[in-house]
């Protein structure tokens, strides 16, 4: 998070009231947003699914590093300030520094996310039903190229998450 934090440095800054929206589902994103004060929460369909609380913690990252529209609302909590990384897309090519911090990121939130369905898998492995197949999801999700970036299935072709 230091990383992201030197990028910062001299970037502007915007301000949040509480309740205000910093990012909206499916708006295009071009500024990485580098948390300095305050508190952000990521919803997903009316669903709360983080917070993002840590000084030079990021947002619109995926977005950017996919090419793809925001994945997810962003609503401050709390009155907060962000850095703004204007044209980050661009940066990604010219700034290796860059890279590396959002690589080192998300590769935190892998870790702690693997962690987790480790953890569901011991207990639920061995259940019938929808919690029981966790081994399938997670084998699923353990060969998958990351080639799709379409979400869906044959049951739901175009889901609300």
């Amino acid at each position: 998070m230091q990383e992201l934090l030197a990028l910062v440095t001299d970037a502007p800054r915007r301000r949040f009231a509480a309740d205000d929206v910093v990012l909206t589902d499916g708006q295009d994103v071009d500024a990485l947003l580098v948390l300095l004060e305050g508190t952000l929460r990521i919803d997903k369909a009316g669903t709360t699914v983080a917070a993002v609380t840590q000084r030079g913690a990021c947002v619109g990252e995926m977005s950017l590093l996919l090419g793809v529209p925001a994945t997810a609302d962003v609503i401050a909590t709390t009155p907060s300030v962000v850095g703004v990384v204007e044209d980050a897309r661009a940066l990604l090519d010219t700034e290796p520094a860059l890279a590396l911090a959002l690589a080192r990121l998300l590769a935190a939130r892998v870790q702690v996310m693997t962690s987790y369905l480790v953890d569901l898998r011991r207990q639920y492995g061995d259940h019938a039903g929808g919690l029981g197949m966790i081994d399938v999801v997670l084998d699923s999700l353990a060969r998958d190229t990351g080639t799709r970036r379409q979400l869906g299935s044959v049951r739901d072709p175009e889901p609300e998450y």
